[in-house]
């Protein structure tokens, strides 16, 4: 089955990331409007096959997965599909789904193996009510006015539920409500760039250390023994780089020293890990959901390069996807982030005037994030990309930043 997804970030209201829902689209939303989604009929799960192939830790982190179901799979035995641990797959009832006797049934045996039930509610409550027993988060699809006075009432009805607000778009909104009894929140708010007229700040030694190792590797042809100097100065960027190339060498000799480990691995692969290893040190004061998004962000921008007839440019696209949150991680404007980095005009013209062919690869993927699949759908059919190109495109970049990001992160305590 050719399919679309995404797997969206639910916070706490402290802005931790607790776990990540499922969004997908099956097939070209356009073309395929006029048919019946054969997931409906389905025996058994593609996102369970997926979720096998590339493993929770590309897809959350390792924390647990919000899975759409239908009442076709609740009667199945899928927990026969699933290589996760129960605790960290949660179903998803179907909206559509009654909670008939034997919809319970099913839900209680899956609650025995382990697993755990997400409900939507869109003010049913009467509808709902047989699912309390069995129903561990609830999802509230409603207006922005009615959350809290609803959050209120249901937290009394399913009283061992996690409440999960949907689809908070702006900062302000996720402000005035996280303090309510609401659990956890949904949608783009945490994104937020800083305004033009914010006020900028002083960046504090470290930050200003990375910003220089940036701007190194960023030039055309860097020179290898400046990189090693600045890679010297903060031993875990060392410790971290000589355990990535000793990974990636294909020999049995063991690479011992910086200037042999920079020649081995060239320039290309340099600036991908100064990109990750630099990127998760700047986001350190930011949620960790910023870390994974300006990663994932900047590979998914390389992978469908090609499709945009930009492959010559893919360097550039991943350093544009990388940058497009620095505003978050410097805390200042874009205009200003990007005056302290060395980037080509065509990544300032796509990043601060929103325009320009690498600003048109940026727009799908940022598109993509959201889970916008009509406009998705849409330029798929005007570029001529298949929906098996974007698959593979985005399930790449998820392995991509699996494996880079481990090799960051397990360095981070020394």
């Amino acid at each position: 089955m050719h399919f679309l997804l995404v797997p969206k970030p639910l916070f706490t209201s402290g802005m931790i990331v607790e776990g990540y829902y499922l969004s997908y689209q099956y097939g070209n939303a356009i073309l395929e409007s006029v048919k019946s989604n054969p997931l409906d009929r389905a025996m058994t799960s593609p996102f369970f096959e997926f979720i096998n192939k590339v493993g929770l830790d590309a897809l959350t982190q390792d924390k647990p997965l919000f899975v759409p179901i239908t009442e076709i799979l609740l009667m199945t035995d899928m927990e026969k599909e699933i290589k996760e641990q129960p605790s960290k797959i949660v179903f998803i009832m179907d909206k559509r789904t009654k909670p008939e006797p034997a919809v319970l049934e099913r839900m209680k045996r899956f609650n025995k193996l382990g697993y755990r039930f997400a409900v939507i509610y869109q003010n049913n409550l009467e509808e709902n009510r047989p699912y309390v027993p069995y129903t561990d988060y609830l999802f509230l699809r409603l207006p922005v006015s009615h959350l809290v006075s609803h959050a209120r009432i249901v937290q009394k009805e399913f009283p061992r539920a996690t409440v999960v607000a949907t689809d908070i778009e702006e900062q302000p909104i996720f402000d005035m409500i996280k303090h309510s009894s609401i659990d956890l929140f949904d949608g783009p708010f945490y994104k937020v760039h800083i305004p033009s007229s914010a006020k900028q700040n002083a960046l504090t030694p470290l930050k200003v250390n990375y910003i220089q190792l940036l701007n190194i590797v960023n030039q055309e042809d860097f020179d290898f023994q400046t990189f090693t100097r600045t890679v010297r100065q903060d031993m875990a960027l060392a410790v971290q780089f000589m355990k990535l190339v000793n990974t990636a060498s294909a020999s049995r000799t063991e690479i011992k020293n910086l200037n042999q480990a920079a020649a081995m691995l060239g320039q290309r692969e340099i600036r991908k890990w100064v990109a990750a290893a630099v990127t998760n040190a700047l986001c350190a004061d930011n949620p960790s959901e910023i870390t994974r998004i300006s990663l994932l962000r900047a590979k998914f921008c390389e992978n469908m390069g090609k499709h945009f007839e930009m492959a010559i440019a893919n360097e550039n696209l991943f350093l544009m996807g990388l940058f497009s949150v620095l505003d978050v991680v410097l805390s200042v404007p874009i205009k200003d982030a990007l005056g302290m980095v060395f980037v080509p005009s065509a990544i300032f013209e796509a990043l601060v005037d929103k325009r320009g062919s690498h600003y048109e690869v940026l727009h799908f993927i940022l598109t993509y994030e959201q889970g916008a699949w009509a406009e998705i759908s849409r330029i798929a059919l005007m570029r001529h990309i298949t929906v098996d190109d974007i698959h593979i495109a985005y399930r790449d970049a998820l392995l991509w930043y699996s494996n880079m990001i481990n090799l960051v992160v397990d360095t981070d305590n020394i």
